[in-house]
């Protein structure tokens, strides 16, 4: 991979918004790596933001370290721990699917100027409902608040969203918007879609067989739906939701071309 990102493509939206199905799609491709959530792009690009906020002129002062040498390192730095892949032929595009890259898509830009970007986004609604069957908790053993009351499942998709929505206005034509509901409604079309933007061609082992090995760092729960056929089942999941929206959430819904 060359220093300015060129095969890269990082993926990012709301968590439960589709991204493990979209691995499970692009994991088939020969020329693609596809692995599971590293969580190294958005930790690695935000601490090299924290430096600058920090740390201000102290590496270019007192170190003799243009901003960019300390940006190239930071780079170079991701590059050697997610990067060894595309070395091994015929690999020639990784794609890092951590959910919170949206996050650091910004700095992630920034880094590699020739990386790609995909906000894959869902309804706000069975976003919201995926996550309330969620255990997820914090370091006190408490379930984590978007994971146990609908109002606030609906205000994480509707925060998290809103920064995936502005970060395709800073990126333009490097980002790619990827609806979970084109991805099972029409697999085909959207996933030629997204090859092209990643400049590859369609391959039909897209739609190969996985097996549970595939897997690795995944939530067991989400093991049946991917082993099978894609299918259209879970959209709609949260239509019982609609009680709990609020106005933020509705102009959120009708804003990505959601009926509400």
């Amino acid at each position: 991979m060359s220093e300015d990102g060129s095969g890269y493509v990082f993926l990012g939206g709301v968590p439960r918004s589709g991204l493990t199905l979209l691995r499970r799609l692009l994991m088939g491709h020969p020329a693609i790596h596809c692995g599971p959530d590293t969580g190294l792009p958005t930790s690695i690009a935000m601490q090299w933001q924290n430096f600058a906020r920090s740390l201000g002129d102290l590496h270019r002062r007192d170190f003799t370290l243009e901003d960019n040498q300390v940006r190239n390192a930071m780079a170079g730095l991701l590059t050697g721990l997610i990067g060894e892949k595309l070395k091994v032929a015929p690999k020639t595009v990784l794609v890092e699917k951590t959910s919170l890259n949206i996050l650091a898509f910004g700095p992630l830009a920034e880094m590699f100027p020739a990386a790609r970007f995909v906000h894959v986004v869902r309804d706000g609604r069975d976003v919201a409902a995926s996550l309330l069957r969620r255990s997820w908790t914090g370091p006190d053993g408490r379930a984590f608040a978007h994971v146990s009351r609908p109002d606030a499942a609906l205000q994480y998709w509707t925060d998290l969203s809103a920064i995936g929505l502005g970060a395709e206005e800073a990126l333009g034509d490097r980002c790619l918007r990827v609806t979970y509901e084109d991805l099972v409604r029409a697999p085909k079309r959207t996933l030629t879609a997204l090859l092209r933007f990643a400049g590859l061609d369609f391959d039909k082992a897209v739609f190969g067989e996985v097996a549970e090995g595939d897997f690795t760092a995944l939530e067991r729960d989400s093991l049946p739906l991917l082993l099978g056929p894609v299918v259209r089942t879970q959209i709609g999941a949260g239509k019982a939701l609609d009680r709990h929206l609020t106005p933020q959430v509705r102009a959120r819904l009708t804003e990505l071309g959601y009926r509400v």
